[in-house]
């Protein structure tokens, strides 16, 4: 078979318009610093890529939850530990007033403090972050706790709390409800206003009766300080997890996606070499008189 000229030139202006395809493939590769710009450069790593991607952003929104249980955490932590403070001062008041040396004065000063002490707790119970009360439970959105004007307290939140996810198919509670903290098993508050009405009656044995109950709002708080410590120990341990996570997938992305500069700019010059070769050899078969002819 005789190959013409005029074939020579389709052939030829076939393989420049490939190559210069290829010039712009690896110019772009350059520029962006990937190999995959488009999915038909790899269908198979492209496919792969999106699905590592799309866990990254999974994993970026799981990080967002478990940060704000983190927040929510060391509030959480702070409360607690100064729930925990003003029992110490209230068992430390029962434990003077109970004592026969004290007497009506000294009591009825000690009821105010105790007063003080339910007001302050209705405050820590009533602590709000954003829009929501920490201990409102599902609630979050109604002030949990109302002091009466016995000094009696009560309870408006909700015993439920809500759930975030932090991992697929792995949920978490996003709150710790009041009623948990101050009233489950060992009722915070009306310990307190116990203690409160036995002073201002002055009577000690109904003041030492009170420790009792003091001691095991303690213990109660003790646990629930325990419970935090171990739930934001929990979230910070998740998080760790999640970044650690997170940084595989850049590194598989990266060998996946990201192109190798060097190689690029010499496989750039080579395609380039070629082009010009391929220009050259046009031109010739271009100045051939049958092609003129053919014009």
């Amino acid at each position: 078979m005789r190959v013409t000229d005029s074939l020579k030139y389709v052939v030829l202006n076939r393989d420049l318009s490939r190559i210069k395809q290829d010039i712009d493939s690896t110019q772009n590769k350059i520029a962006s610093g990937k190999r995959i710009t488009t999915p038909s450069d790899d269908p198979v790593s492209a496919s792969s890529g999106i699905g590592l991607q799309a866990e990254k952003d999974m994993n970026d929104q799981y990080i967002r939850n478990l940060e704000k249980l983190k927040t929510l955490g060391g509030f959480y932590d702070t409360t607690v530990t100064g729930i925990h403070d003003l029992l110490t001062q209230a068992k430390e008041i029962a434990i003077t007033q109970a004592s026969s040396t004290m007497d009506a004065t000294t009591r009825k000063s000690s009821a105010e403090q105790i007063k003080g002490i339910i007001e302050q707790l209705v405050t820590l119970g009533n602590t709000k972050v954003g829009n929501s009360y920490i201990f409102g439970g599902e609630n979050s959105s109604v002030v949990p706790f109302k002091l009466n004007s016995d000094y009696s307290v009560t309870f408006n939140g909700s015993q439920n709390v809500s759930s975030i996810y932090i991992d697929r198919g792995t949920q978490e509670s996003l709150s710790i409800s009041g009623y948990q903290v101050f009233i489950s098993d060992t009722n915070i508050f009306e310990g307190l206003k116990k203690l409160k009405d036995s002073l201002e009656a002055n009577d000690p044995s109904k003041i030492k009766e009170t420790l009792d109950d003091l001691e095991a709002a303690l213990n109660k708080t003790q646990a629930n300080i325990a419970h935090v410590g171990t739930y934001v120990a929990k979230i910070e341990s998740y998080i760790d997890y999640k970044d650690v996570r997170n940084l595989d997938i850049d590194e598989s992305l990266s060998e996946m996606m990201d192109v190798d500069i060097a190689q690029a700019i010499t496989e750039f010059n080579t395609l380039s070499n070629a082009y010009e070769a391929m220009l050259y050899s046009m031109a010739k078969i271009q100045n051939l008189s049958v092609l003129n002819y053919l014009r």
